[in-house]
């Protein structure tokens, strides 16, 4: 997977336009399109790349080795609260049953 399309993967996830994203992390909205269409991301600043893994909440190291470890998909993001959503999902399994059922799963 190209590191580009990994970020377009990210910002969908947030659920946000590129725009959107752009604005987020004060960044030109063309800036941001002319790294993501133009695989150009090679070629940016490093500023521009702190600002965009920050926003996406990945280091710099990681958009690195993406090329490398060739991800199909974009791994889900999770805010903290989800996580311990998660966190106590799991660790009250009497209770799974139960918010299955409330969740319709």
């Amino acid at each position: 997977m190209q590191r580009e399309a990994y970020i377009k993967l990210l910002i969908k996830q947030k659920n946000m336009t590129y725009k959107q994203f752009a604005e987020s992390i004060g960044m030109p909205y063309s800036t941001l399109l002319s790294i993501l269409n133009n695989q150009a991301i090679g070629k940016a600043s490093i500023d521009n790349i702190i600002k965009i893994c920050r926003g996406l909440s990945i280091t710099v190291d990681q958009l690195q080795h993406i090329v490398e470890q060739d991800i199909p998909e974009a791994p889900l993001l999770l805010s903290s609260h989800e996580e311990a959503l998660v966190r106590h999902y799991r660790e009250r399994t009497g209770m799974q049953q139960a918010v299955d059922i409330l969740l319709g799963l």
